[in-house]
């Protein structure tokens, strides 16, 4: 009993985990505010 409480524990708190993000990951960071350089260069599009 005791070993599915801490799997049951264990299950929940990496599922919250998922749903809510865990903020001391750096990924989970906002982009940074303001002008980004481009990764790849814009094409002209024809209209």
């Amino acid at each position: 009993m005791i070993s599915f409480l801490k799997g049951l524990q264990k299950l929940l708190s990496e599922s919250l985990e998922f749903t809510l993000g865990n903020p001391s990951k750096a990924e989970h960071l906002p982009p940074p505010i303001g002008p980004q350089p481009y990764t790849h260069k814009p094409i002209k599009a024809y209209y």
